[in-house]
């Protein structure tokens, strides 16, 4: 009974570390913290690191060939998966790995556990990638959370990743932001069609109009794009360019 409880404590204990109020860096002084409550790797919970050499080699990269448009895997080079008639407002959407083994684990302890120290670790994951897809003078927002659920959650985990990539890759903030109008459900367990149906006008512009700027709209996870192509869309009306979606991980049906 005794460890059991001592195990639920330590396990607080790490949440608490996780939290971004709590990070610092080994250089701010708080070096005995570090050594108290070390980081924990977000998928195998090894003490080291948030995301630990053994579970980075266990990602699953999406590799070449992939579709011109949606960025899914394809037999060979030049192939359309028919993605188009669906995606008709993003540029191209792009993921940096299938969503699986340590990545799936370390994704839903991010985005629903409280682990938001998973940020740089995660952003770290796909910052290649994103380098080598944006277009160029691109600027970067994530997909928005409704307020309601950003309260309940206390953060938005996409806005997490955009302000970690922002920073590596020295991408801007448009002036203005990328809104969630309607307080949708979610979309795990619903199909193709309702899922379009459930995020179809969803997202609006808030600010000045955008000039042809071309945009990189940054999530965590993406099953068929829907959620990324209806904020293509609310961009496409406020006067963006092209518009990139953007995901660390990508659900491979």
């Amino acid at each position: 009974m005794a460890v059991v409880e001592l195990t639920g404590k330590v396990d607080s204990l790490l949440t608490l570390e996780a939290c971004p109020s709590n990070s610092r860096s080994r250089g701010s002084g708080a070096w005995w913290l570090d050594w108290l409550l070390p980081p924990r790797c977000g998928s195998c919970r090894a003490i080291g690191a948030w995301l630990c050499d053994r579970c980075v080699a266990r990602l699953r990269f999406l590799e070449e060939p992939l579709c011109a448009t949606c960025g899914g895997e394809v037999e060979f080079a030049g192939a359309q998966c028919g993605c188009r008639h669906r995606l008709r407002l993003l540029w191209r959407l792009r993921s940096a790995a299938a969503y699986d083994g340590p990545l799936e684990q370390a994704i839903h302890r991010f985005k629903y556990e409280g682990w938001r120290a998973l940020a740089p670790a995660l952003a770290g994951v796909c910052v290649g990638h994103l380098e080598a897809n944006a277009p160029r003078g691109a600027l970067l927002v994530a997909v928005p959370l409704h307020p309601r659920r950003r309260r309940a959650r206390g953060y938005n985990q996409a806005e997490l990743l955009a302000a970690e990539l922002r920073k590596r890759l020295h991408l801007a903030v448009p002036r203005g932001r990328l809104a969630r109008l309607r307080d949708t459900p979610p979309q795990v367990g619903l199909d193709r069609l309702r899922r379009r149906a459930n995020v179809d006008d969803a997202f609006g512009w808030k600010g000045p109009r955008l000039a042809g700027e071309p945009i990189v709209v940054v999530d965590d996870v993406t099953t068929t794009g829907a959620t990324l192509e209806a904020c293509a869309a609310a961009l496409r009306a406020a006067g963006s360019g092209r518009v990139l979606g953007f995901t660390v991980a990508r659900v491979v049906l």
